[in-house]
């Protein structure tokens, strides 16, 4: 071969490797787009029970234009959606009965079938037309507060309740849902994680002073030295990029790139000591869940079977879902679909010192726990819970609702707020976007905090016999 040859085979070589990089490279961004289509879609579709047309119509708007441009198909026969940005990036979500939907990254992994949940006794109503409506609660007050909320168009409200003492005593639903619509949670799965920890330690199955068993650090004495607790306060010094407005972020890799998110976050390097540093990481959440999984798997026990044992059945929280990976763990960062009642309910365990019409299913002081500040964040969170707590450097979230207020939390808006001092649950879902939603959501909340007068000592010793 003559040495212009060699040079023009040579820049062919290079060119095709440099577009084959090249198409590599945007075929893994374009996953994140059609990913959170064809997740949306299918859950929305499949699980939550929306129309399509409703659900293509305004799900997407004003989050980023590149999701204009997904193609996304849905197959209601096989319960799948199918998406790709420009023919990149192709994915697919399908739907299993009592598990959600999962992106596929390869083959799903194998899951045994769950028993569909029976609903739990009505909650017990206290309405202000009612015998039983309770003489500390000023229903006008709350009333207003709520048609004020709905009216806000922007806001974007799909569901505000009110629980007292037990007792349901308000609940409003935007026009297309209703108490049976269960509603993704985004980051209140966090909270949902911590509970059935919670639940795994009342068993004696895990200890939170231990360091968490993540068979990827055995090597490393570092990282195998992060214990549950580091983790539960995300303080385990691992690095992690919670950035969703880029492609590339370690959290939009996890959630609609790989096919097993807690193993995503077990790569990540130590960057600060355990325990030192406060960062907030969607990935510490699933490698919580993935370890809890395996270690309840080496003992017998299926993860999604125990938490409904634990937790879920006995407090007739039939509607929630936890939705995988494709390797069959939950994302617990994430992906939790409940109706607003259930939602309601949760809340009310942390109420009852996680009580249960007399059964305990919490250890006791767990609610203490969870809602005790991690130094480090500077009084805003707790052990995967959010605190209404003045720090040094910021003020709490909810100016008109008491410090003692601690809360499940998701994005654009979804919450369930546990007030102790006023032995009430608030829980709103709803799509709040081009606004910071708790700055949205917190006059309406402090509006009904002051329309609950405080509990008294046989109010607050009452909450177990006050579950529905």
């Amino acid at each position: 071969m003559s040495r212009r040859g060699f040079w023009l085979a040579g820049g062919v070589v290079l060119a095709t490797a440099a577009g084959a990089f090249l198409h590599y490279y945007l075929n893994g961004v374009a996953q994140v787009p059609a990913g959170y289509v064809a997740k949306t879609l299918c859950s929305e579709i499949f699980l939550a029970g929306r129309p399509e047309a409703v659900v293509r119509a305004g799900e997407f708007s004003g989050i980023n234009p590149v999701l204009d441009h997904v193609r996304a198909r849905a197959d209601k026969e096989a319960k799948a959606v199918s998406a790709a940005l420009y023919g990149l990036g192709r994915s697919r979500a399908i739907y299993r009965d009592g598990y959600g939907c999962a992106i596929a990254r390869g083959p799903l992994a194998p899951l045994p079938p769950l028993e569909p949940m029976r609903p739990g006794a009505p909650w017990p109503e206290a309405r202000a037309d009612s015998v039983s409506a309770l003489p500390r609660v000023d229903y006008a007050a709350i009333e207003n507060a709520l048609d004020a909320a709905m009216a806000d168009a922007r806001a974007a409200h799909r569901a505000l309740l009110v629980v007292v003492d037990g007792a349901l005593v308000a609940e409003r639903y935007a026009d297309g849902f209703d108490a049976a619509t269960p509603f993704l949670s985004w980051s209140m799965a966090k909270s949902v994680t911590a509970t059935i920890v919670g639940a795994a330690v009342l068993r004696r199955h895990i200890d939170i002073t231990d360091p968490a068993p993540v068979e990827e650090w055995r090597d490393d004495p570092a990282r195998a030295a992060i214990t549950w607790n580091d983790l539960l306060r995300m303080q385990s010094g691992l690095a992690f990029d919670e950035n969703y407005a880029d492609p590339r972020s370690d959290v939009n890799r996890m959630l609609f790139r790989e096919a097993d998110a807690g193993a995503a976050a077990a790569r990540r390097p130590l960057v600060h000591p355990p325990g030192d540093h406060w960062s907030y990481s969607s990935g510490t959440t699933n490698l919580i869940a993935r370890t809890l999984r395996r270690v309840l798997a080496e003992k017998g026990v299926d993860y999604q079977a125990f938490a409904r044992e634990a937790v879920f059945r006995p407090i007739g929280a039939a509607s929630v879902v936890m939705e995988t990976d494709s390797a069959g763990a939950p994302i617990g960062s994430s992906y939790v679909y409940a109706t607003a009642r259930d939602w309601g309910r949760l809340g009310q365990l942390y109420l009852n010192d996680g009580v249960w019409e007399g059964r305990r299913l919490l250890p006791e002081g767990w609610p203490d726990y969870v809602s005790a500040p991690t130094p480090a964040s500077d009084g805003a969170y707790g052990a995967h819970f959010w605190l209404n707590r003045d720090g040094e450097m910021r003020r709490r979230y909810i100016s008109g609702a008491p410090e003692s207020l601690y809360f499940f939390s998701g994005h654009e808006g979804q919450y369930v707020f546990i007030i102790p001092d006023k032995r009430t649950v608030i829980v709103r879902t709803g799509m709040t976007r081009g606004m910071p939603p708790l700055s949205v959501v917190a006059p309406t909340v402090a509006a009904i905090v002051a329309a609950i007068g405080s509990s008294d000592e046989a109010g607050a010793s009452s909450g177990a016999e006050a579950s529905p």
